[in-house]
Order: structure tokens, then C-alpha cells, then sequence
């Protein structure tokens, strides 16, 4: 889903993407691999290719259940992410809840989730509570120690109401000597998203 950028109103940050992106900068780097569950039209997934792609090491997955959404980010990477690098780009069609096989556990550094539904598609196809909580349980095991979940729930439909509620639970009952949770909300936009993050902490392993 899309929200409305406040243009340059707020040098710290505008909007929850803003902010979403100064956490990742912090946390990844050349080399590591990352997950884009819900690519879209891959907006997310570019950020993702920016900050890691240059090592050869490095990889980006891009999961959408649409076809459209895995064209659409196709597109916008080859128009701004060089062809050796867009050759460790993988895709996969399908739902956000089944990750690649390839994928190992403990392997992980970011797993990004932008919720709702594709902007500029059919908005009654939304990702779904039961599909997400699925997803963000395997998740869990596949982020190596001190990686990280960045989840933007849109709480500005029904099912969107409804899932980013129950994703709030989800995180409240993870261990805190495991995980470190947190959870931002604009206060005075109405029905604004919500930023999630869960990190693995340095010392947990599976």
C-alpha cells in the first residue's frame, strides 16, 4: 500500500518508509542477504539490491503471490540496478507464508514486509492475518543472530485492522531475552501504518 509523503515538511523523517529505510541502512550490509516477502512493485526491493548487491556474496529474494507484483519489480530493477548484480536477485510467485527451499535457516539478515494490498491493483487482495502470522513465524528461523523483520501493517481496512492487531500479539509474546520488539505509530494520521521490528538477538540460536 501507498501513503502520502509529506514532502520535506520533516527533515528527520516523513513517513513510515523513511524511517523503515534508516533502520535497514543501519543494520545490513554488502555481503548479507536479505528478503523481500511482499515485493510489490518493488520499490522496497530496490533499497534492498542498493544496500547489499555490490558483494558477490550478497543476494535479494523478491516474493509476491501476484504475477503482477513479480513483473512489476522485475521492471523496476532493470531499469536501475546493473545486470550483474540483478543476475543475485531471485523471485518467487507465490504466497508470503512459503519461503524459497533454498533459503537456510539462520541465513538471514533482513526480512521486509510491506503489507495490504499491490497500489494500483485490486484492493480487495490483501495479504491475509493467517498467511502473515505463518510467514512470520518461519521467519523467525531464518534470520541469523542479529537480524531483523521490518513490518508496515496497514491498519486502514478491515483485514488490515485485523492483522497488524494480530501481529502486535504475535511480537508481545516473543521471549525479550530472544527478541527485541518495537512497534511506531503516528499518532496524528489518522489511520496511519505501523512500523514493526523484530530483531534476533546476537547470542540466539535455533
Amino acid at each position: 500500500m501507498k501513503q502520502m509523503r509529506y514532502s520535506s515538511h520533516f527533515p528527520l523523517f516523513q513517513s513510515h518508509l523513511d524511517l523503515a529505510h534508516t533502520y535497514w541502512k543501519q543494520l545490513i550490509k554488502p555481503g548479507d542477504q536479505a528478503i523481500d516477502a511482499t515485493c510489490g512493485n518493488g520499490q522496497d526491493t530496490l533499497v534492498l539490491c542498493q544496500l547489499i548487491l555490490e558483494n558477490p556474496k550478497s543476494c535479494v529474494w523478491a516474493i509476491d503471490i501476484q504475477a503482477k507484483g513479480i513483473e512489476l519489480t522485475r521492471q523496476h530493477l532493470s531499469r536501475h540496478v546493473e545486470k550483474p548484480m540483478l543476475d543475485r536477485v531471485y523471485y518467487q510467485q507465490g504466497c508470503h507464508s512459503q519461503f524459497p527451499l533454498e533459503i537456510h535457516e539462520e541465513s538471514i539478515s533482513l526480512i521486509i514486509y510491506n503489507l495490504g494490498y499491490l497500489p494500483g491493483s485490486d484492493k480487495n487482495l490483501t495479504t491475509q492475518t493467517a498467511t502473515t502470522l505463518q510467514s512470520l513465524n518461519r521467519a523467525l528461523s531464518l534470520l541469523k543472530p542479529g537480524g531483523a523483520i521490518s513490518m508496515t501493517c496497514y491498519p486502514g481496512h478491515a483485514e488490515g485492522v485485523k492483522e497488524e492487531s494480530a501481529i502486535l500479539e504475535f511480537a508481545n509474546g516473543l521471549s525479550p531475552s530472544k527478541w527485541s520488539c518495537c512497534h511506531h505509530q503516528w499518532l496524528n494520521r489518522k489511520k496511519s501504518p505501523g512500523l514493526l521490528l523484530i530483531q534476533k538477538s546476537i547470542t540466539h540460536h535455533i
